[in-house]
């Protein structure tokens, strides 16, 4: 004898097919989060220099960590590439740390000091220490303000602070004078970071040295996604 089978009310399919939907969003989401948190650990993994190579893979080769401009070239009217991931300056003790991982700020200034004034005698390193004798490093977290303000007048440059806009920071860089910009967390940096700009492109766009990317550095960029993350801005001239 077959037995009966009762036929579900129309509120029981309705939880049933609720319940199933909720399930599946469940999974869903916990795929998701599980991916999120693998990448997390890889990104706290990994040091500054294979982060580096691996946002550059397609400009440098991955077993290459980016190079800086030689020494020998760097002259008045041209800044130049220098990474704070560079093998020859990254191991620089900086800030209680190391340049490779707080070292943006005197990396940035030295870009702009050798563009200004054709000096050679303050590379990263250089730099670093001068920051550190004159109380602009902190402890793990980088360089102060001070340092592209009352620093870089100690250096004999002239600083003016620069409102983070568009129509501003192109002013000052159409009138020949490089910008630093202390970024907070988007495109260039999950925390902070100092990245110096050359000037503008025939588009108009932003040539920027970023001291922790080759591939951000080869990029022209929007002022304006530069000005939507930019914390502080100063702009520089020979005084």
């Amino acid at each position: 004898m077959r037995g009966r089978h009762r036929r579900l009310s129309m509120q029981e399919v309705r939880l049933s097919t609720a319940i199933c939907v909720m399930a599946a969003i469940v999974a869903v989401v916990c795929v998701i989060a599980l991916k999120l948190a693998d990448q997390a650990a890889k990104r706290k993994e990994i040091t500054g220099t294979q982060r580096a190579i691996a946002m550059d893979d397609e400009v440098v080769p991955v077993t290459q960590a980016p190079q800086s401009t030689p020494r020998d070239e760097w002259h008045q009217g041209s800044m130049p590439c220098l990474y704070q991931i560079d093998p020859q300056y990254k191991d620089v003790p900086y800030s209680g740390d190391t340049l490779e991982t707080q070292g943006c700020g005197p990396t940035a200034l030295s870009m702009v000091y050798i563009d200004l004034t054709g000096d050679t005698s303050l590379g990263p390193a250089e730099m670093a220490a001068f920051s550190t004798e004159n109380g602009y490093s902190t402890n793990k977290n980088g360089s102060s303000w001070l340092l592209m303000s009352a620093g870089a007048e100690k250096l004999g440059l002239t600083s003016e602070s620069v409102v983070t806009t568009p129509a501003a920071l192109s002013a000052a860089l159409q009138a020949g004078h490089p910008v630093i910009c202390m970024m907070g967390p988007g495109a260039f940096t999950e925390v902070g970071h100092y990245i110096a700009i050359e000037g503008l492109d025939e588009n108009g766009k932003a040539i920027v040295h970023d001291s922790n990317s080759r591939a951000r550095s080869l990029w022209r960029w929007d002022l304006s996604t530069i000005c939507a993350e930019a914390e502080a801005a100063w702009s520089f001239s020979a005084a």
